[in-house]
């Protein structure tokens, strides 16, 4: 216990320090909601349940939802969504190509605080064979690739989905 120990960097405070965290609940009881919430929130640098966040870039990597879904649950969220929060509805999975992606972006947007992967499972690919993986496979539709760019506006409201690599 010589050695002095750096303090956790938090994009919520005491609530979400910097790493890896997985949130895990039962089926449509709000998880992707709560993933968008939270990056639209950090990104526009405003209080989490009275908590201060640390402001900056998110990306959220929608994987389950079409441009219009996430459009629509973006207008019930905010009327004025930030430029610096990003979003994809597709990309590679882990060991062939996620990684590239992730880090061409963060080196695009060196002021991400936060990246957000919705699901698991997604990333994954194929290979990966469980229960729920089976059950994915089969419960989601396969949206087609979206063009790199989409602009969502609704009055003052802008929000680019732009994620390096697609």
């Amino acid at each position: 216990m010589s050695q002095p120990l750096t303090p956790l960097n938090f994009v919520v405070d005491t609530l979400l320090s910097q790493g890896l965290h997985i949130l895990a609940g039962s089926p449509k009881v709000g998880k992707s909601w709560l993933a968008l919430w939270l990056a639209v929130t950090v990104a526009k640098g405003e209080a989490v349940w009275g908590m201060g966040v640390k402001q900056g870039t998110t990306l959220y990597l929608c994987l389950e939802d079409s441009t219009l879904r996430i459009q629509n649950r973006l207008f019930e969220i905010t009327e004025d969504a930030p430029a610096n929060v990003h979003f994809s509805t597709n990309s590679d999975t882990l060991g062939k190509g996620l990684e590239e992606q992730l880090c061409a972006f963060l080196s695009e947007h060196p002021d991400t605080v936060l990246v957000i992967i919705d699901t698991l499972q997604m990333i994954r690919g194929t290979g990966y064979d469980n229960t729920y993986a089976a059950s994915s496979r089969t419960s989601y539709p396969s949206f087609p690739p979206a063009p790199k760019t989409h602009s969502f506006r609704r009055s003052s409201f802008s929000v680019q989905n732009r994620f390096a690599g697609f």
